[in-house]
């Protein structure tokens, strides 16, 4: 029998020989870690006796703070050598990414090598007959030359020899001079080059194999739970086939490499089938504490790879346009709380009214809260996990397509210089991709607004528009104090009353009865045509209990664009279809304003009567807008009704803006706060 495993390379490893293999490595670890220590200590007792005369020396040299500190490098180390060298490792270069890139392979190689050779009988030892063993030597010996280098461009000796790689070097590469020295090779710790497996995220991202963060972080995970795995296995396989050296092995069970990997992973998942179990006492221990660790360990990274693939199948997906269906981009500040803003009041109308779909691009996946909200709204609202700043995610949200793009600030953020900064490089990101993009950004600083209008792609007369928050507030105080109770006046037209008061006094019941009212939008009956404004809006108040306060108006002199007017003069006649703003408390009031005949309504003055008759065949043409919708239109008047009240909003080159209020419609929403 001896002879056969003789013919097959394969020898009967003694105890001694064993110790051997273990013992060059932590006499190593020790020894050096000694050695280092000791040349700190005489480095610093130089150090304090050039400084420090007397007694006293000794008890400083010990102190814990005088040892805790870095050595100062020497002048020698900063030479071009240790510069080459440290620029070598640093996988900067070229060659730099060649020399980590090649490590990792190498690493990976010899694992395999252990992988290959653990189908042996860890008791045997392999001769230099196995064609494997001069091929592990070669990568060793190549290993031994990469600890030399990092070890020369270490600053701090002791840290750099209690590093993760410099254990797995210590541990794995000294037992080879020894099979050098003994012509027979030992697996021993040789598994621990599993531990270099956590490089791989770095050695992906060299090979620009991934680029997104859902990709690195996942590799990350991947490297944990496979390194940890090998490296358990390892030790299980190792002393289960050794048994407990004080009991010289008596206790010893033959276990496969895989079965060591199958009873890891049966402990790490609590299930514990029981057909492969640990007999002896240190492989029941290194389980004992496995289980604790990977109770930790697995809790935490597990759910996190579940819940990576989960968001990435469920929000990276590219939004379907549907053709003739208008939609708007969000992004920016969007949480919880910006999110809930802005749907409570661009949808204050019935659901029926409402054809224009929100697609929120957010750059981190929602929160529970957040996916509570988009289910609300789930008809109207759409979320992209992406950026702004990159243009595969501008493409997955069809930018180019969209009606606008809304971009969103956070207003209670420590850093407003920053947070507009951000902003205004995702103005550019999406005017690069797609020039024609109408962007409404919110700016919270009013000195940031000078560098949009410098964007070669920036175009007031296209709807592009700045809503800056500190502008907009002193505007309303301002206003406030030329006209007292205007603020009051705007909020409570935009900012919707959720809480139920009961008034105790009559001026807080009317008070109350006021703020049911809002802006919203109407097309005219065509018997207004031709008629003037304070004629329609006289009709409109005394017939219909309506105050009729802006029109659409399509100038003749600027290429046809179509404006909003606040009380235009008596000049400025009405044509038909024109679309008429109000201050109504609900849809169907304003719908006199459509239903208006002056040949059957002339004579009536009670406002319920007035609807829809048939006493002739009426012309109602339906002409495009030139906003998306009529919600957003309602929206508009609230910019419109500031900028009159204070021309320093907008630029005074650019034209009123439009379709715009509903970035800061949310800010009305927190000045009301």
């Amino acid at each position: 029998m001896m002879k056969f495993g003789e013919e097959l390379g394969k020898t009967s490893c003694t105890t001694e020989i064993q110790a051997a293999f273990i013992l060059s490595s932590f006499v190593t670890f020790f020894t050096g870690l000694i050695i280092l220590f000791t040349f700190r200590l005489i480095w610093r007792a130089v150090k304090k006796w050039q400084k420090v005369k007397g007694t006293g020396m000794i008890l400083e040299l010990f102190s814990l703070d005088s040892i805790g500190r870095n050595v100062s490098r020497s002048p020698h180390f900063h030479g071009v050598f240790r510069d080459h060298i440290e620029m070598l490792l640093s996988a900067q270069t070229f060659v730099g990414q060649v020399l980590v890139i090649l490590v990792f392979v190498l690493s990976i190689g010899s694992l395999i090598i252990y992988f290959i050779n653990s189908a042996d009988p860890v008791r045997s030892c392999s001769s230099y007959e196995d064609k494997t063993i001069p091929i592990d030597l070669t990568f060793n010996a190549f290993f031994s030359f990469y600890f030399g280098l990092r070890f020369l461009a270490a600053d701090d000796k002791i840290k750099f020899w209690l590093e993760r790689n410099s254990i797995v070097d210590i541990f794995t590469i000294p037992p080879t001079f020894i099979s050098y020295y003994l012509k027979s090779n030992w697996l021993g710790l040789r598994f621990l080059r599993a531990l270099r497996l956590l490089e791989l995220p770095q050695i992906l991202q060299i090979l620009r194999a991934i680029r997104t963060s859902n990709s690195v972080k996942f590799s990350k995970l991947l490297s944990i739970v496979l390194s940890t795995w090998f490296t358990a296995a390892g030790f299980i396989h190792l002393v289960e086939n050794s048994g407990d050296p004080w009991l010289k092995g008596r206790n010893s069970q033959n276990i496969s490499y895989f079965e060591s990997i199958y009873l890891v992973m049966a402990t790490t998942s609590t299930v514990g089938f029981g057909d492969v179990v640990a007999k002896t006492s240190l492989g029941r221990t290194i389980i004992m504490f496995f289980t604790v660790g990977s109770l930790v360990l697995f809790a935490k990274y597990v759910p996190e790879m579940v819940e990576l693939f989960a968001n990435r199948r469920k929000y990276t997906n590219a939004y379907q346009v549907v053709r003739g269906k208008k939609f708007i981009v969000v992004c920016g500040n969007i949480t919880a709380d910006s999110v809930t803003a802005f749907l409570r009041n661009f949808l204050r109308h019935k659901s029926g009214e409402i054809n224009t779909e929100i697609v929120f691009l957010g750059e981190v996946p929602p929160s529970l809260e957040l996916e509570t909200i988009f289910k609300c709204y789930m008809a109207y609202t759409t979320f992209v996990s992406g950026s702004a700043l990159k243009w595969e995610d501008l493409k997955r949200v069809a930018v180019e397509d969209a009606e606008a793009c809304l971009i969103i600030a956070n207003p209670l953020c420590s850093d407003s210089h920053a947070e507009d900064i951000s902003n205004i490089m995702r103005v550019l990101s999406i005017k690069n991709y797609y020039p024609k993009t109408r962007i409404i950004i919110q700016i919270l600083q009013s000195h940031n607004k000078i560098y949009l209008p410098k964007i070669p792609s920036w175009n007031w007369s296209t709807g592009d528009n700045i809503i800056c928050f500190a502008e907009l507030k002193l505007g309303f105080i301002a206003q406030g104090c030329l006209v007292p109770g205007l603020c009051t006046f705007l909020t409570s037209l935009f900012v919707e009353q959720n809480k139920k008061i009961f008034p105790k006094q009559p001026w807080q019941k009317h008070f109350l009865n006021g703020l049911k009212n809002k802006i919203l939008t109407q097309r005219l009956s065509n018997d207004f045509a031709g008629m003037s404004f304070p004629e329609v809006s006289r009709t409109c108040f005394v017939k219909m209990n309506l105050m009729l306060i802006a029109i659409e108006h399509k100038s003749v002199f600027q290429g046809g664009y179509c404006g909003l007017i606040l009380n235009p003069p008596a000049e400025v006649k009405l044509h038909k279809n024109t679309l008429g703003f109000f201050i109504a408390e609900s849809p169907k009031e304003i719908k006199r304003a459509f239903f208006y005949c002056a040949t059957c309504h002339n004579d009536v003055y009670t406002p319920e009567l007035i609807a829809k008759c048939g006493c002739k065949t009426r012309n109602r043409l339906h002409i495009t807008d030139c906003y998306s919708n009529a919600e957003v239109n309602m929206l508009n008047i609230t910019v419109a009704l500031v900028v009159n009240s204070t021309s320093s909003l907008t630029a005074p080159e650019a034209p009123r803006p439009l379709w715009s209020v509903t970035v800061t419609l949310c800010d009305l929403c927190i000045v009301s706060q």
